[in-house]
């Protein structure tokens, strides 16, 4: 028996799975339920697509500009509190996007609620990471199996109030549900970095090294390859299978609700698929297959395939995203800073990806656009062995 589970006190300081789960969950169903009522909101609005997006791409921009700072404000004041507030201030921000009554308002609000979102985002994969590492297997598939699986519950619960006739009340009603779970799990979170001890005075932690390293920008760059993989999918698959292979408009909402089935389905198998072969093999493996699904789907004239090459694509790509956590929580000497840093890199994929896809797809057709992604997941599939393991419980 190792010393970890040796000592009462340190199993105290391990963290609780289950929080660290329900807080993922949280940010899942507080995303998916806000994105689903996108055409209410439109309407309520009076939005055309161009306002809509440019409101919308204020969260994206209000997260990038906050994540950088996340490691430091965890290193002072912990997840915990981080976590808490964020999640008020997060959930504060949808609740309010049901009252808005511009899209410029909607722009500030979204950009305000971006901020708590990207601190919220990587602190809880901070202490994810804490958890994961004070443990014999992979958790952070997990963990991330818990966001996909909140969305599709925060999805399906706006779809029923859509079709029920219910209005955006639905926003702060899901909301407070969130910050509810949210708050609960965080209050569970535990001190990340309490074995790092001054070597001189026996107290208090070292300061994690300054500068960013070569490795995590590289583990940034496969971790931005995978979201977006991620996010090219969710914004263009349906609409490519409508457009460009003439599918119903119901076929194209099926495939991309498999794609998300799929996504959460890869994220549970992922953890004892990494315990077994390695990230880094998990890494190259799913860069192969999504890129395999995206050439089967753009390129074969066919809806069956079109549906079973959506499928490699989330399955290929499900689990990359929180291998990348748990490798930058590993990078030497740099503990939390690397989770924020590979985080930040990662989101800019999130914030650009659609814009630049839609930009050549108005020139060279949807389809071909999709390449682009497909040479980011090359580029993911060569820098797989940074993924690899580099400490154990």
């Amino acid at each position: 028996m190792n010393a970890v589970s040796q000592s009462p006190a340190d199993q105290g300081l391990r963290g609780s799975v289950a929080a660290v789960m329900v807080v993922f969950a949280a940010a899942g169903l507080l995303m998916g339920q806000g994105l689903s009522r996108v055409p209410a909101l439109r309407d309520a609005l009076d939005a055309d697509k161009a306002e809509l997006g440019l409101a919308l791409m204020g969260m994206g921009l209000g997260s990038l500009l906050t994540m950088p700072f996340t490691g430091r404000l965890v290193d002072r004041f912990g997840s915990r509190a981080v976590v808490t507030v964020t999640v008020l201030l997060a959930c504060t921000g949808w609740a309010v996007v049901s009252i808005v009554p511009s899209i410029p308002l909607l722009l500030v609000v979204l950009v305000g609620t971006g901020f708590s979102v990207g601190i919220w985002d990587v602190a809880m994969n901070i202490q994810a990471a804490h958890v994961e590492s004070r443990r014999p297997r992979a958790w952070m598939p997990y963990f991330h199996a818990g966001f996909s699986a909140g969305a599709v519950v925060g999805a399906g619960l706006g779809a029923f109030a859509a079709w029920a006739g219910i209005g955006l009340v639905q926003l702060p009603v899901l909301a407070l549900v969130a910050a509810v779970c949210g708050v609960a799990g965080a209050s569970r979170f535990v001190t990340e970095t309490h074995e790092d001890l001054d070597p001189a005075t026996g107290e208090g932690e070292r300061p994690a090294r300054r500068g960013i390293t070569r490795l995590e920008i590289l583990i940034g760059l496969v971790c931005l390859s995978a979201a977006l993989a991620e996010g090219s999918a969710n914004d263009w698959l349906a609409l490519l299978l409508v457009d460009v292979h003439g599918a119903p408009e119901a076929f194209g909402a099926l495939a991309l609700t498999a794609f998300n089935l799929t996504m959460t389905i890869g994220r549970l198998i992922g953890s004892p698929v990494i315990d077994r072969v390695g990230r880094a093999v998990v890494v190259r493996l799913g860069g192969v297959l999504a890129a395999a699904g995206i050439l089967i789907v753009t390129l074969v004239p066919s809806l069956v395939a079109a549906l079973v090459g959506g499928l490699m694509w989330g399955l290929g790509v499900a689990t990359i995203f929180p291998a990348a956590m748990s490798a930058a929580g590993e990078v030497p000497g740099r503990g939390n800073r690397a989770i924020t840093v590979v985080s930040t890199i990662a989101y800019g994929a999130f914030l650009f990806g659609a814009p630049t896809i839609g930009f050549f797809a108005e020139h060279l057709g949807l389809d071909r656009a999709l390449f682009i992604v497909v040479a980011f997941l090359i580029l993911m599939t060569a820098l797989a062995p940074v993924m690899r393991e580099r400490s154990t419980p």
